[in-house]
Parts: C-alpha cells; structure tokens; sequence
C-alpha cells in the first residue's frame, strides 16, 4: 500500500522515513460496487485515498431532490480531505464503482499525529493545501467552461 501512496500529490512533501511512519496512522478499507463509502450530509472524520478501483462521487441538486454523478475518482485518487480541516458535513455521497481499495487516515489519527510526530503533521497539511488548491483550480477551470458555453 505504501508505494501506491507515496505517489500522490498528499504524500508528496513526505520524507522516506515520514512515509514509513504514516503507514502506522493509516487503515485499510475494501468496497464491493454498489457499496456506499459515505453520504452527502455524514459528519467528516477521515480521509480517504484510492489505492485500486474507482468511486463515483453523487451530488444532491438544489431542485427536485435528484441526485447526479458529478465525476468518478480512480486509483491515485484522494476524497474527504476537507475532513482533517474544517470537519463539515460530507458535501457529497461516494459510491464504489466497481470493487475499490482504500487507504484511510482517520481524524483522530491525524490528531495524534500532529501531537506526536507535528513535523509529519505539517508536511500532511501542506499535502492537504496543495489538493485543496488543484481542485479549487479544477472546479474554477470547469466553471469557466460552463459559463461561456
């Protein structure tokens, strides 16, 4: 598990030794299809990175009350990380495309993470800000497509 995470944007301000350590705050987790990972409005307290399958990510419209597949997240892949932030309610359901390894670092972990090991709490949170940053460009990128089509 830990050579499909130390590839990621999250990862990537991690030392050798800092990934050998978080390995001991993370915690596996398999999906079946069709098995949901959580629902829009659930309470946010872990983070998760995709390790091998896809999720699909499910959005409540503000009409009508229907629901719509926005993207699907494959292998390489990291959902929830505004969790370890601002522990909002989920902004969306996440549903297992097919059968999905992850990877999960739970907000308590990261707490006890910051507490014991605050270097590798910080190089977490400059991973968290940079994920946070490429998909705030992502989603700004699309909105623009949208609004000049």
């Amino acid at each position: 598990m830990k050579d499909s995470l130390k590839n990621l944007l999250f990862f990537s301000y991690l030392t050798e030794e800092q990934m050998d350590k978080i390995m001991t705050y993370i915690e596996p987790l398999e999906l079946n299809a069709g098995d949901i990972l959580f629902e829009e409005g659930d309470t946010g307290d872990y983070v998760c990175y995709i390790t091998s399958g896809s999720l699909e990510v499910i959005k409540m419209t503000t009409w009508q009350n229907f629901t719509t597949v926005i993207t699907t997240l494959y292998e390489g892949s990291c959902i929830g990380e505004m969790a370890l932030i601002d522990h909002a309610p989920r902004s969306a359901t996440i549903r297992a495309y097919e059968k999905t390894r992850l990877a999960i670092l739970t907000q308590k972990a990261f707490d006890v993470m910051l507490d014991t090991e605050p270097e590798l709490g910080v190089n977490i949170l400059k991973g968290v800000a940079q994920t946070l940053s490429d998909n705030l460009r992502a989603t700004t990128d699309k909105l623009a497509d949208e609004v000049a089509a």
